[in-house]
């Protein structure tokens, strides 16, 4: 990628929600195809994982969480699975989004394991 402006639209793309950015206006270009979808899989990773974990949380803290004399272990359990996974979890998402930009905006590009797999065979 040797263009400027489509280094700084790829690199914008991994703004949570601007995904769509270099999908539509750099369709010509495959990297940055490649880091608007990479970008979009990342955040329906992230979006599936916190949405499980809160449920799990809730279902902890509420339902197990009524349980006699494990209430307060399942209710523990509950808030530690949510908040604490949970913003691990948004600290790797945070740091992934950022190393992506920066090397969308130096013209390389970087494929997360997992999730660049998933962004290749996306057809948009």
């Amino acid at each position: 990628m040797t263009n400027e402006r489509e280094r700084i639209l790829a690199a914008i793309g991994y703004i949570p929600f601007l995904f769509f950015i270099p999908l539509y206006v750099c369709r010509e270009n495959e990297e940055c195809q490649f880091h608007g979808k990479q970008s979009l899989v990342l955040l329906l990773i992230y979006i599936v994982v916190s949405l499980t974990l809160w449920l799990v949380g809730i279902i902890f803290k509420f339902i197990f969480g009524s349980v006699p004399l494990l209430g307060f272990i399942f209710k523990s359990l509950g808030w530690l699975l949510y908040n604490f996974l949970g913003s691990i979890i948004g600290i790797i998402y945070v740091i992934l989004i950022l190393m992506c930009a920066i090397f969308a905006f130096s013209g390389s590009t970087w494929e997360i394991p997992i999730v660049s797999k998933y962004a290749r065979a996306l057809k948009i």
